[in-house]
């Protein structure tokens, strides 16, 4: 059977890909355009479309959704499988996500929930995986021991390599009410792991000044509403940069934590080191850390990131935040662990720092579990029969 695979930058791709060939599957690519792919564009909808008749696919996959793509497939009767793995992917809310070609799954539970309750017919629920054989080849040499050893590294962005339109929003408001308003939220909502209320608080004169300093933010054709991308694309993207940095910060004044991203940090006492190749080097960086983060950004409402699923995937050990979607999959305190509080997350490093055996069991457990159910061939396996093909 032929794949017609939409080619970006992903970070899973390749890995994807390997589990398409292991299930007997051949594909070829087309390109999204490189600037604001996930948009409406006529030219790249053209060349989908004569893709399509030339090749003969018998469905198209892409990670993320693409309404181009959906509307495209829709037009010529062809299947569209999409995975959704980015947080917010507010693409995944354009009024083509109802189109009947589609077969969208999506990592996040409390996603597809709510995009059902808006009428979607196709939406799945499906988490991340890992290409466990890939995995078990990258075993870390003395080098690497040298290189990645450490109590804490955490793998991630603080979300302020790019333009602060948090700031720049602030200042054109000009409105002590409402600069008020915004930071008593993101103070509140940083306390509270496993539920976002940022949206349901918004209230109409927020709403309305927001609307006056960020114009357009609301894609057309949108099943979102204006206070969930407000909360998701400006409010979360700045509590992850208020709660990654106390986070390291906190853990900095413990333990050796090496952070990996792409600015120089800002806090004195953690150790910048860059970054790490997804593919060769990260996995040998979480088998020599001690402990592993993940910090989910606060859109992502339930889901498991990709990155958490690596960790575990290689034989790292993971210490997350609180999300739901782990209770459906994986036990705290024998695949993983999480924390509910920046207090919490200093206990639980205290704690696994001075256990190694237990800590080793962990990384071990979820190794395993991993291997055996959530894989990439298993999971693609499961969509593959959800869409029929």
């Amino acid at each position: 059977m032929k794949i017609l695979f939409i080619e970006w930058n992903s970070l899973c791709i390749a890995d994807v890909k390997s589990a398409f060939a292991n299930l007997g599957y051949t594909w070829e690519g087309v390109a999204a355009p490189k600037k604001d792919r996930f948009e409406r564009n006529e030219e790249f909808e053209d060349r989908v479309e004569k893709k399509i008749v030339a090749y003969k696919p018998d469905f198209v996959f892409s990670m993320n959704f693409f309404p181009s793509v959906s509307i495209v497939c829709n037009k010529t009767n062809t299947k569209y499988l999409s995975w959704i793995y980015d947080n917010p992917q507010t693409s995944a809310y354009h009024i083509s996500v109802k189109n009947e070609c589609n077969y969208v799954f999506s990592y996040d539970s409390h996603m597809v929930e709510q995009l059902r309750g808006r009428g979607v017919p196709h939406i799945y629920y499906a988490p991340m995986a890992v290409n466990a054989r890939r995995l078990q080849t990258l075993t870390p040499d003395q080098m690497d021991e040298v290189k990645y050893s450490c109590d804490v590294a955490f793998v991630g962005s603080l979300y302020n390599e790019g333009t602060d339109y948090y700031s720049i929003m602030l200042a054109k408001a000009n409105d002590p009410y409402f600069t008020g308003f915004l930071e008593g939220l993101l103070n509140s909502q940083k306390l509270v792991y496993g539920y976002n209320f940022m949206a349901e608080v918004l209230t109409a004169p927020i709403v309305e000044k927001f609307r006056d300093c960020a114009k357009d933010l609301l894609p057309e054709d949108s099943l979102l509403t204006e206070r969930e991308i407000y909360a998701d694309v400006f409010l979360s993207q700045k509590l992850a940069t208020i709660n990654r940095m106390e986070l390291l910060y906190m853990l900095g004044n413990y333990f050796d934590v090496h952070f990996y991203t792409y600015n120089e940090s800002m806090l004195e006492n953690v150790k910048h080191r860059g970054t790490v190749n997804y593919e060769s080097e990260m996995p040998r960086l979480f088998q020599v850390a001690k402990i592993n983060l993940n910090d989910t950004r606060r859109s992502n409402k339930n889901g498991i990131p990709l990155r958490a699923m690596d960790i575990m995937g290689c034989g790292g050990f993971l210490l997350s935040n609180y999300q739901e979607d782990f209770f459906r999959h994986f036990e705290p305190g024998v695949h993983m662990d999480m924390y509910g509080s920046l207090e919490e997350a200093v206990d639980k490093c205290d704690f696994y720092l001075k256990h190694e055996i237990e800590r080793e069991q962990i990384k071990q457990k979820a190794r395993e579990i991993m291997a055996a159910e959530h894989t990439y061939e298993i999971r693609l396996g499961e969509m593959l029969k959800t869409a029929k093909i």
